[in-house]
């Protein structure tokens, strides 16, 4: 409801916000080529609208309980504001809200009459501030910063609020580069001339994080207390130094534990609803974020926390490199380290997320909501800074709706996502690493040497080699010798299963019928807690890593899965396809099923497929973000995002990948297919229902509109072209399944395809178009 609201207001040419309606009314005459119009409050000295509602109406029972009913409201007031033309929040002294608060809204309150010129007010309002302009500077000054980063020049800060992740980040940039011993704030070779309190001044910034990546790469600032000078007063926008801030619901925040906690209310687990209450009438963590990250401490006023203060609060965040959300600081991380030009590093995915939301861990509404109204604008700045997140948490777990034979399914947990090209929208809980503890616990594992190579593991992989067969007599451009021992070595234990999964093509599907054949990741078969500490979880991997650890995480899984709802961070082609200890599989499907596949983003933005409307559908046809979705993530370019100006060269890149997997399957037939790659590598499957979640209704049908269907088809020419040129290479042949499964004098040789007969009716091109 609140989302078709917004949806609404992002029509309308203007929104003006009541609290400072003069400034709108004159910047609106502004815009249309008006005489600007002179406006007179008939109230604003009145006494009344002095006071706030929470005063006015006197008791903060009844307050909050209108505040809950009306919450809806109240978010979509707040949301509005960053599409108001003029931004009051900015303006010198924001006017009393004296409209919002009278119940006679509009009648009488204003006198409105042009004026001449010297009649104008001397004070100009202040026009709400060019978006693509702040943005621009901004992206200027991010660009030199990590270019300076890059090149060894600027120093990599975090400012930690105390249960904001502090341990991870620590210890993930520890295996990146050199820092502090502990928790990254001092150690021992701190320079003597870098003062050791923080934050900085502004004239001092410039010098510390020089002198300071000297030594270190990353240093951390982590403020329990309130920052003894002002954050603001740092040089943030300095090119010495890359800033970033990981924040956090502020009630899941609320809720990590740690000794003081602990001692004055008791463990959470035990905690009386007495205890309850004094947890939640404790003023020491009221708007705990906007308390630090504010000159004034002005967060500590809680419910009656100005918007003023909260616009504060965002003004900073503004000014930081990066933010990254700590539902999904894993992904964040990694995203940092492509933006940073630094490898992976290794946090160990899945621990530190609860299934019990806030609500149900305190297990009692009115206290709930009692803690919510104190830290509101902590919760607002929190929700505000999503959309600043360098990764949209959103994404990775919206699960999807249509991910393998167009039928609802549990979705792909542990999908990536990139928040350069795609703006996907996540339903988590409290993703924290630091839960129930005082030391902003380390969901992290301790890894070995990253860089390690497969020249020091020569010998265990030569070991491993011997027991199987002989490799001398390999020729690497011949793909049934390379399958042949691929197929060898999984049989014998020493060859790990994968699938490339892109995002809606069967992957759950594929996941939950290999669990039934032997043990494999329980994250979506993505990541899993018995994931060994020497195997990155980074995907995908390098060329020189590739066997190492395929022959590793042989040890503990017979299969695993790599999700692709993002572009892949380095290119697929970088892996060993061909590496002795890798069956790689495939699955592939209609770009344009794949495309009416239902997640919850798309629901979002589209509506539901059977109720959408004409507008929609073209809305849908559109969208950037899913164009030859297939070759954007199999190329290393990213060429399939040019849609119909996509070259021939670009198909060709995407053919010679998949013509380096062991097996491709078709979603069309996937049952069959799993069952011919259970035969090919010697296991059995569960029974799988064959005809369940095949749709008979075409793509063309469900559109409904042959115009739209053609535009879709054009925008997806080559994805289309690439998926059926894959059923030349598909283990089992769907088509022929359709005309001859059930017929008992043919032999079927024909529904197992093989290179040969792939050629023959393909062509020297294998151009089945």
């Amino acid at each position: 409801c609140l989302e078709e609201g917004k949806e609404l207001l992002r029509r309308f040419t203007y929104i003006l916000d009541v609290q400072c309606l003069e400034e709108g009314i004159k910047a609106l005459s502004s815009e249309l080529g008006l005489p600007r119009p002179h406006v007179k409050r008939g109230i604003a000295n009145d006494s009344l609208h002095q006071m706030t509602t929470r005063e006015r109406i006197g008791n903060d029972e009844i307050y909050d309980f209108i505040v809950k009913r009306n919450r809806r409201d109240i978010e979509l007031y707040e949301w509005s504001k960053g599409l108001s033309l003029v931004k009051c929040s900015e303006l010198t002294s924001t006017p009393v809200d004296d409209d919002l608060l009278h119940v006679d809204d509009d009648a009488d309150d204003l006198e409105i009459g042009n004026v001449s010129e010297t009649e104008q007010p001397t004070s100009q309002p202040t026009p709400a501030k060019n978006p693509h302009e702040d943005t621009s500077k901004h992206n200027a000054i991010r660009a030199m910063q990590i270019h300076n980063y890059k090149l060894g020049r600027a120093l990599l800060l975090n400012v930690h609020i105390t249960h904001h992740g502090g341990t991870t980040v620590c210890n993930a940039m520890k295996q990146l580069g050199h820092a502090p011993e502990g928790a990254c704030n001092r150690g021992d070779d701190w320079p003597e001339t870098v003062p050791k309190y923080r934050p900085w001044g502004y004239d001092e910034t410039d010098e510390n994080a020089k002198a300071l990546r000297n030594v270190y790469h990353f240093i951390s600032w982590e403020f329990g207390i309130i920052p003894p000078t002002p954050l603001k007063e740092v040089k943030w926008e300095s090119p010495n130094l890359v800033s970033f801030i990981v924040m956090k619901d502020p009630i899941d925040r609320r809720l990590s534990g740690d000794a003081t906690t602990s001692k004055l209310f008791g463990e959470e687990a035990d905690r009386t609803e007495e205890q309850w209450e004094a947890f939640a009438k404790y003023d020491g963590s009221i708007n705990f974020m906007l308390t630090r990250l504010t000159p004034d401490h002005c967060g500590e006023e809680g419910e009656n926390a100005t918007i003023a203060c909260l616009e504060h609060g965002k003004e900073l965040l503004r000014r930081f490199t990066f933010i990254l959300d700590i539902q999904c600081l894993e992904e964040g991380l990694e995203a940092l380290a492509n933006e940073l030009g630094l490898p992976i590093p290794d946090v160990k995915k899945g621990r530190g997320r609860t299934s019990m939301s806030a609500r149900e861990r305190i297990g009692n509404d009115d206290i709930y909501d009692f803690i919510v109204g104190r830290n509101r604008l902590d919760l607002e700045l929190y929700e505000w800074s999503k959309s600043l997140s360098l990764v949209d948490c959103s994404a990775l777990d919206e699960g999807d709706f249509d991910d393998d034979l167009n039928v609802a399914d549990a979705g792909d947990v542990d999908q990536f996502s990139d928040a350069i090209n795609y703006n996907y929208t996540l339903n988590a809980t409290d993703y924290s690493d630091d839960k129930f503890d005082a030391e902003d616990d380390s969901v992290f594992n301790n890894q070995s040497d990253s860089k390690s190579t497969n020249e020091e593991l020569g010998s265990e992989i030569s070991l491993a080699s011997n027991n199987i067969t002989n490799q001398d007599n390999i020729n690497i451009d011949d793909r049934e010798s390379i399958r042949a021992l691929q197929i060898e070595n999984y049989k014998k234990g020493n060859a790990l299963l994968l699938n490339i999964h892109i995002t809606h093509h069967a992957g759950t599907t594929f996941c939950a019928a290999m669990k039934h054949v032997g043990n494999t990741p329980e994250h979506a078969c993505n990541n899993g807690d018995d994931w060994p500490d020497s195997v990155t979880q980074h995907r995908p991997w390098e060329y020189n890593e590739t066997d190492r650890n395929a022959i590793e995480l042989r040890k503990v899984y017979h299969f695993i899965s790599w999700e692709f709802g993002i572009i892949p961070p380095i290119p697929l082609e970088n892996v060993n396809w061909e590496s002795p200890h890798l069956v790689s599989v495939i699955v592939m499907k209609d770009p344009i099923d794949r495309r009416l596949s239902g997640d919850g983003t798309i629901l979002k933005m589209f509506g539901k497929e059977k109720y959408r409307s004409e507008e929609q559908w073209w809305e849908f046809a559109e969208y950037d973000g899913s164009i030859n979705f297939m070759l954007t993530r199999l190329t290393p370019d990213r060429c399939g995002t040019e849609g119909e100006n996509t070259t021939e060269e670009c198909l060709e890149t995407g053919k010679e990948l998949l013509r380096r997997f062991t097996y491709i399957l078709d979603v069309k037939c996937l049952d069959e297919g799993l069952e011919a790659l259970a035969g090919e590598l010697g296991f059995s499957l569960p029974y799988l229902n064959k005809d369940s979640g095949k749709t008979q209704v075409s793509a063309r049908e469900r559109i409904g509109d042959d115009e739209l269907y053609e535009f879709i088809l054009r925008r997806n020419q080559r994805d289309f072209e690439l998926y059926e040129w894959s059923k030349g290479l598909s283990l089992v042949n769907c088509s022929a399944l359709e005309e001859e499964l059930f017929d008992d004098d043919d032999d079927n040789n024909d529904i197992i395809n093989n290179d040969d007969d792939f050629n023959d009716s393909a062509g020297n091109d294998g151009n089945v178009l």
